[in-house]
């Protein structure tokens, strides 16, 4: 092994140690909170007060926040996809009819309008939280709640232990990601964070009726598998990175093909974004 080969290995080696050592302190996640990108705000003053100081300061602030550190690293850099839906998600809060304001001085205003607490949330956390809710969405079209939160729980603890496993491997590892290795995401967290994102879903298909059937229409004439893997993990990330991938490419322009790759369609329907598609006759059922 080369010098150059070995001071590499002692430095990534001594920044693990660094880091699991660090990650033993107790952290508040609820302490840590960013400013929501632009393109969300329009979400942000469509909540009513308590779904927003829920998603800024409590428990699915705290979810995002741990589960944008979870996974953060293994997804791509999708910075024109999160403007696209924060444009979105803003759009449908405004829709007077999905979010009466007039709602807000009846005795349960403090629960009237669209559930965006779960976006909201992600939004104050980070574009890694960002991606979460994304992927919350597409599991929840997939799957009924107590299947989602089942994905969502081997998801959590298959990711603490490939964490784990790189760290004893000598490999540097974000220091977010092994921090948040210590936290514990119980089942009663998962659950709010699916429901709110179900919640979000229900308003969103019908503040995009029209789009959200086109599009159904589509899907449901289409025969292309999400993916071919059997493994939970190993399939839910793929489809995940990959549909983030493909829809950063369509936002900015770049034309896809989807023969193949069932999870972009899945994430249209889920992210309520609706390119021009292009159908040849040979994919379409007879």
């Amino acid at each position: 092994m080369s010098a150059i080969s070995k001071l590499t290995a002692a430095f990534a080696s001594a920044t693990n140690e660094f880091t699991l050592a660090a990650a033993n302190f107790s952290i508040d996640f609820s302490l840590m909170k960013v400013e929501a990108p632009v393109e969300f705000h329009g979400l942000g003053r469509g909540l009513s007060e308590h779904r927003r100081m829920e998603a800024e300061s409590g428990p699915p602030h705290i979810t995002a926040r741990k589960l944008g550190a979870l996974f953060s690293d293994i997804t791509p850099l999708t910075p024109e996809l999160v403007k696209a839906y924060g444009r979105r998600v803003s759009e449908i809060a405004d829709n007077p009819e999905v979010n009466p304001q007039g709602q807000r001085t009846m005795v349960f205003g403090k629960h009237a309008g669209a559930d965006g607490t779960s976006i909201w949330a992600a939004a104050t956390s980070g574009s890694g939280a960002l991606h979460i809710q994304l992927l919350t969405c597409m599991l929840a079209r997939v799957w009924d709640g107590p299947e989602a939160i089942s994905v969502w729980v081997e998801l959590v603890k298959e990711r603490k232990e490939d964490i784990a496993k790189q760290c004893e491997d000598g490999h540097a590892v974000p220091y977010g990601a092994v921090m948040a290795t210590r936290q514990e995401i119980s089942r009663d967290q998962l659950a709010e964070w699916d429901a709110s994102a179900r919640a979000w879903l229900r308003t969103a298909d019908q503040a995009k009726l029209l789009q959200q059937k086109q599009l159904m229409l589509i899907i449901d004439n289409i025969e292309v598998p999400v993916n071919h893997d059997m493994r939970v993990y190993s399939s839910v990330i793929a489809a995940w990175k990959t549909a983030l991938q493909a829809l950063e490419n369509l936002v900015v322009g770049m034309p896809q093909s989807l023969h193949q790759e069932g999870s972009i369609l899945l994430a249209l329907s889920a992210w309520h974004l609706y390119p021009d598609f292009l159908i040849l006759k040979d994919s379409i059922k007879r």
